[in-house]
């Protein structure tokens, strides 16, 4: 809850749907990540969170990955819909409201996953401090957000219009959107409260006791496919980049 008013859930049956949409670029690129980190220190990988976990698919990705590994496979959300699909899955899930903290010991936690999360809270330190607290020295995080910078946004600022991504309307995506209007008939608001550039990504990362190891970028599902190309080739600079993702280790 925040200054009295109750939190939405996005991702109830009013939201996306019931069926667990495709695993999306940053979900690969989060992946690639995670196991470059588990590779660097095989032995110390025995918890793995995933903050943000919806319906657990990603979670059971990165399972079906590690076959052979011994790995507490943990996720926590606050939609109870989500949740409800999730408890199908033979892994351990947690109901919170990330405002309250992680409900885990210090040091409990090896590796922390928060994909398309730090976008939507009001205190987005809070979370980064809390996944610092769990995680034990030497730990890793992997963060995926929206790049507040990314290279239609460049335009769309100078064009007069909002920015993809940043919501100014709890109600609707077409406020601001001026020519856009038209692509976003069909969408709905998801939360989005903070936005960040590569800088403030970073920035924040250090601010809360980690230092970043590897920045890439990744792709927007929602660009046209016609100019699906030239995002595909922003990816090669992460400041260009649709979604940022960072692979951080906690000092």
């Amino acid at each position: 809850m925040l200054c009295g008013v109750p939190l939405i859930d996005y991702y109830g049956p009013q939201g996306w749907g019931s069926q667990s949409p495709p695993l999306r670029q940053r979900q690969h690129v989060a992946t690639d990540l995670i196991f470059a980190a588990m590779a660097a220190d095989p032995a110390a990988q025995t918890a793995i969170l995933d903050v943000g976990c919806g319906d657990g698919s990603f979670l059971a990705h990165l399972a079906s990955s590690a076959p052979d590994r011994d790995i507490r496979w943990i996720g926590v959300d606050y939609s109870e819909h989500q949740l409800a699909r999730a408890a199908e899955l033979p892994y351990e899930f947690h109901r919170c409201d990330l405002g309250d903290g992680l409900p885990f010991p210090d040091t409990s936690i090896d590796l922390v996953h928060a994909g398309e999360v730090l976008e939507h809270l009001y205190d987005p330190d809070h979370l980064l401090e809390e996944c610092a607290r769990v995680l034990r020295p030497g730990g890793h995080l992997v963060i995926t957000t929206p790049n507040l910078q990314a290279w239609y946004n460049r335009a769309l600022f100078l064009a007069g219009v909002q920015p993809i991504f940043y919501e100014t309307s709890s109600r609707s995506t077409e406020v601001g959107a001026g020519p856009l209007r038209r692509l976003k008939t069909d969408t709905i608001p998801v939360g989005h409260l903070r936005l960040f550039n590569r800088t403030a990504l970073l920035d924040l990362l250090r601010r809360e006791g980690f230092e970043p190891v590897t920045l890439r970028g990744a792709g927007f599902h929602g660009v046209p496919s016609s100019m699906a190309w030239l995002d595909a080739a922003m990816c090669r600079r992460p400041s260009l980049a649709s979604i940022l993702v960072v692979l951080a280790v906690k000092r």
